[in-house]
């Protein structure tokens, strides 16, 4: 009976050994941090497809009238990661003939207020600025404006037209052009 103890006592010691040493195993815990890390390279500063559509033609009548041309939707970018902000100066050439010999007087061309829309995960457009006015004259007009840390993403520009005032006392008859210039540039 001694010997069957024994054995017993070395089964229950042995059992209870390897018990232990799967508890101790169950219970130690080990972590490991892992790093990551990335470079962000700045893009551009850009306006994409900006374009106007022609005035059409008119008969003089004797008296003020005016021609509205589309500015066709098109949009600003600016995917620099700067934060640096940006403007957008529309101006226009004085409106004359090819030869040069009439001109339309300055401050004659006008762009009404657009309509400015952020893309998904675009800054606000709402505190971009918005100027109008004459953009025949000699610094035309500040269209658009974003302020630093602002402007950031992509915006649609739509519903701005063109206005051009016709003064009986000014016009000749004749095909006047102009060359409308979009200067985007970088700050505020």
């Amino acid at each position: 009976m001694n010997k069957f103890i024994k054995k017993l006592s070395i089964s229950a010691l042995s059992l209870g050994l390897v018990a232990g040493t799967f508890a101790t195993t169950a219970s130690a815990a080990t972590t490991t941090d892992a790093g990551t890390s990335t470079t962000v390279t700045g893009g551009s500063l850009s306006i994409n497809d900006a374009s106007i559509s022609p005035f059409g033609e008119i008969t003089l009548n004797g008296l003020i009238q005016n021609l509205t041309a589309t500015v066709e939707p098109f949009s600003v970018v600016d995917a620099t990661g700067t934060g640096s902000g940006w403007n957008l100066n529309i101006k226009a050439t004085q409106l004359k003939t090819a030869d040069g010999l009439k001109t339309l007087p300055f401050n004659s061309l006008s762009i009404s207020t657009p309509t400015i829309t952020a893309e998904e995960g675009s800054s606000s457009a709402s505190v971009i600025g918005i100027g109008t006015g004459n953009i025949d004259s000699d610094t035309g007009v500040q269209l658009l404006t974003a302020d630093t840390d602002e402007g950031m993403g992509t915006f649609g520009i739509t519903g701005s037209s063109l206005n051009l005032n016709l003064q009986p006392k000014d016009v000749k008859a004749g095909t006047y052009a102009s060359t409308v210039t979009f200067n985007l540039v970088t700050g505020p």
